[in-house]
Formats: structure tokens, sequence, C-alpha cells
């Protein structure tokens, strides 16, 4: 009888490893970072997310982003591309991001932790990254885009032309990007998720912050609910400069307040 993998897996009782949480090669956390922006510092952005409870999509980040505004679309419908950008890149590899990297996009150390499985519950999902070298495949992508929204220009055309499943083709194209020898961002382990994303202070693991005694300050000053004040100083708040060592100390520290608050 031929078995197949997973079966000769399980008959040795190596089940361990078809679990990707057992394996120190696939974090279990997803992460935003936040950047300065005309209005505000990265700090600044931080403290206003958790404010609002909300990570705001801004702008879309796909192959076809430039496409939406040649193909006369809609302020309405170029929005529904908007996404917000996670990463998988462990915790103590978050400073390889935030450094002197030659990019337009300059992500800072300051931003928000959560579990994987509990955005990929709600529809988080990796960037597509499609390697494009000697092929006319971005040609092709992009052909296919415009063929798709062919005189289409709002999003109520879009919901006509293709009844129920305009979103998923909106979310399809929105995590889409070529790979080419001067474009290639595959070493960020992107994630998106199409439109804003709302939280809880329950759904955060931790936050990051290059300077966690400053950003503490900032948060009694600026953080407008009282609860919200309270939920923070319960989340244990680490630097992207540190150790694994002092990762694991500031998650002791505050699980061990915790259980003596429980008690």
């Amino acid at each position: 009888m031929n078995l197949s993998l997973d079966e000769k897996i399980y008959e040795k009782g190596d089940l361990m490893s078809l679990d990707p949480k057992s394996r120190d090669d696939f974090s279990r956390f997803l992460i935003h970072l936040t950047r300065d922006n005309e209005d505000a510092d990265a700090l600044e952005n931080l403290i206003n997310i958790l404010n609002e409870s909300k990570i705001t999509a801004r702008n879309p980040h796909c192959l076809f982003k430039y496409e939406l505004d040649r193909m006369n679309m809609s302020v309405t419908l170029k929005r529904r591309f908007n996404t917000v950008c996670l990463t998988e890149v462990p915790l103590n590899q978050i400073k390889s991001l935030t450094g002197e990297i030659n990019r337009q996009i300059k992500l800072k150390p300051y931003g928000l932790v959560f579990w994987k499985d509990d955005l990929f519950d709600r529809g988080v999902s990796p960037a597509i990254y499609i390697n494009s070298t000697g092929t006319s495949l971005k040609k092709y992508l992009l052909e296919d885009f415009r063929n798709n929204f062919k005189d289409i220009r709002k999003l109520r055309d879009l919901r006509i032309e293709k009844s129920e499943s305009y979103k998923e083709i909106i979310q399809y194209y929105s995590l889409i990007n070529i790979v080419e020898e001067k474009h290639n961002f595959m070493w960020e382990r992107e994630w998106r998720y199409n439109g804003d994303l709302s939280f809880n202070t329950i759904d955060l693991v931790g936050i990051i912050a290059e300077d966690p005694k400053k950003f503490k300050k900032m948060c009694e000053k600026y953080i407008v609910s009282e609860k919200m004040k309270i939920d923070i100083r319960n989340i244990p708040v680490i630097s992207p400069k540190w150790s694994y060592e002092e990762l694991f100390e500031e998650l002791a520290i505050h699980l061990w307040n915790n259980s003596i608050k429980n008690k």
C-alpha cells in the first residue's frame, strides 16, 4: 500500500512538523509599522491609530495602482483598492525593515503586533509577488486588469458587471505585485488587508516602539480614552533593537504582573 506524505508523517508520530506553529521559521505574528507623513511623525501616527482603534488604508500598493488613474475610475472605486500592509518578519528582525533601506516608503520602529491566525480569519492575505524576469508577464497582467475593468468607472458599474464576486475581484488585484531586477520586495514578507483595519486592544499581542519609556509617557499624555490608557499599560511594549532575551524578559514581566492582578 502506498502512503501519502502526510500519512507517513502520521505513522511516524511526527505530527508537529505539520503545524507551522511548531516551526521557528514561521512567525505567529503580523506587524503593522507606521511611518512619517506630512501631518505627523511615525510615533504620533501610532498614537493616532490607538486613539481611533483603526489602521486606515490610505493607498493602493499593487501593480495596478497607476492604472486606477489612467482608467479614470471614480474616487470611491479607487479607494476600494487601498490596503493596510503588515509583515510576518519575526519580532527580532523588525530592525531589518526600519533601518536605512533604499526604498521610497521609510518604515519606522513603531507599530502594532497582532496574532496572525486572528487576522487570517478576518481576511488578511499574503501579498502575491510574481517573478516576471525575462517574460511578458507584467504586460499580460496589466492587459488582464484593463480588460476586466473595461468601461467600468464606478463601484456601482463593477457591482452590476461582476455581481456578487466584485469584492473578491478587487481583493485579488490588490494583492498582486511584480518582481523585477530593480523592484523586489519579497524580503518584506508582506500581508495585506483591503480597507481599514479596526481592532480592539484585546487583539494586540504587543506594541513596537523604539523607546518604550518615551512611548508610554506619550500615551499617558495623548491617549484620549482612560480605558485605552489602562489597556496599554497591560500590553508589552517592545523595541525592535532588543535581543530575544530582552523580548522574553518584557513578556515575562507582563505575564507575571497580570497574574498577580488577577489573583
